[in-house]
């Protein structure tokens, strides 16, 4: 079976490496299909060349600039998320874990492992803490295929939308002033608590199951015996690397005797410890005064807003220093220049996906509607989660697919009788089980580590058979 594994594993490196695309190439390429579906599939209202011409300035051109602010909190998100695995806390605890595996096939499947985890606590923070802890895995182990740890260190992302910082189920525990459309549209009359969806057992279980067992064991078996086969990197480019970036940000020196006001407030602990615990106290009463009030557990609290804001005063925090913290800021906007570059093109698919003359259907509507009525009784959770994942690979966001489908979705469910939850929940694994083949959220990864997405990808797909089969199971049968 491990042979197997590893011959399917091998040919899907070589034909990832010889046929897909640079991440930005890609981003235009998918531009170009979704125009031209968009075209084929979309009623027009009028002649066909104001159709044409229609598809590219209300679709496409008006996409481009409506996910500015959901654009921002992705940025932050993963901004907050690398300063914080800046910090020296942080980075000494993934050095000690480092060290753990005793062998290069065991380092190969405690990489997803870490990545999983960290990556359900906060899917930015798991990007960076994967690529940062894959060149420590690779520092002790100078020998170690260096391509599939990193691809490790990716596929923990696969569990990224159940988890802390999913954006569906954040949406949806968010008021309608706070993104969510469907109160907004009157789908939904309250919000949908993320106890109805993370914090359920058919959430929690497939999170165990994928990131904490089929990750690692397939990693260990995907690992190769050859020696002749292994990639392994050179120990002056992983100096190199931490040179340009990816250790901790430490403190900057402190002030020459001589130095002005403004020096000594930016190297002051005091002034960092002061705004960051504030920012702190800001989120114990942010999930305490509802708590005390009403009851609301903290979980049911969630969204993204809040994430972000925890992990930014966290940071300053740990940081010690408000020079430090910028310093580590400085790295991470380094690492998400690939997001800031792309994240427009794909708002502007997101536009074509989602444009509808009067009285015609949009193209991802029309995607979500098909779907749902081959779906068999019961199948709709699984269907959703298909259908994400098919949208998914036209628009990598989480929040920004939910707003072309989501309607659809949870009105199907509505109609069925069928968990709106439970189908939400369908449709975010699905969101992030795509991105096993989408190379847009690798970006950073890739940066981080050096290499580029046909080096990982192969390995990626192989992720992608597996996982499906898991989830699609599980969000069908496991109790909610």
């Amino acid at each position: 079976m491990a042979n197997a594994i590893r011959r399917m594993a091998e040919g899907s490196s070589r034909i990832v490496e010889r046929y897909l695309p640079d991440a930005f190439l890609f981003a235009i390429l998918l531009s170009f299909v979704a125009y031209g579906l968009a075209f084929a599939f979309v009623q027009p209202s009028e002649t066909y060349a104001t159709h044409a011409r229609l598809v590219l300035t209300d679709g496409w051109y008006g996409g481009f600039w409506g996910l500015l602010s959901f654009a921002m909190q992705m940025t932050l998100i993963l901004m907050t998320g690398y300063a914080l695995a800046q910090t020296d806390l942080v980075d000494g605890v993934l050095s000690r874990l480092a060290a753990v595996p005793s062998t290069e096939r065991r380092a190969a499947a405690f990489v997803p492992l870490v990545a999983a985890v960290a990556s359900f606590v906060h899917w930015g923070l798991g990007l960076v803490v994967g690529a940062i802890f894959a060149r420590k895995v690779a520092a002790e182990m100078r020998g170690i295929d260096f391509p599939i740890i990193v691809a490790g260190a990716y596929s923990g992302f696969v569990v990224w939308h159940g988890g802390l910082a999913g954006s569906i189920p954040l949406v949806l525990n968010s008021t309608a002033e706070g993104g969510n459309f469907l109160l907004d549209d009157g789908v939904l009359t309250s919000t949908i608590a993320t106890g109805e969806t993370i914090f359920t057992v058919a959430n929690l279980v497939l999170f165990v199951a994928v990131g904490l067992v089929f990750l690692p064991a397939l990693y260990y078996l995907m690992y190769p015996d050859d020696e002749g086969k292994k990639t392994t990197i050179d120990p002056a480019q992983l100096e190199e690397a931490a040179a340009d970036g990816g250790e901790p940000a430490a403190a900057v020196a402190a002030p020459a005797d001589d130095a002005t006001v403004a020096d000594r407030i930016e190297h002051s602990a005091a002034v960092a410890w002061a705004v960051g615990l504030a920012g702190m106290v800001a989120v114990i009463f942010y999930f305490a005064v509802p708590l005390v009030n009403d009851g609301v557990m903290p979980w049911n609290n969630l969204n993204l807003n809040i994430v972000n804001f925890t992990f930014l005063f966290l940071g300053l925090l740990l940081h010690g220093t408000p020079a430090a913290y910028v310093d580590a800021m400085k790295e991470a906007v380094e690492n998400v220049w690939g997001i800031i570059l792309q994240f427009p093109f794909y708002a502007g698919i997101m536009g074509i996906m989602s444009y509808a003359p009067e009285g015609s259907t949009s193209l991802a509507t029309q995607i979500a509607q098909g779907m749902v009525q081959v779906s068999p009784d019961g199948a709709l959770p699984a269907i959703a989660f298909l259908t994400a994942g098919i949208v998914n690979v036209f628009v990598p966001s989480g929040g920004g697919e939910w707003a072309v489908v989501g309607e659809t979705l949870v009105t199907a469910a509505q109609t069925r009788g069928t968990s709106v939850p439970r189908v939400a929940m369908g449709a975010a694994w699905g969101d992030a089980w795509t991105n096993m083949i989408q190379p847009f959220w690798a970006i950073p990864l890739l940066a981080i580590s050096g290499l580029s997405v046909r080096d990982i990808m192969g390995y990626c797909v192989m992720v992608l058979l597996g996982t499906g089969a898991i989830v699609l199971v599980g969000i069908t049968v496991l109790p909610m």
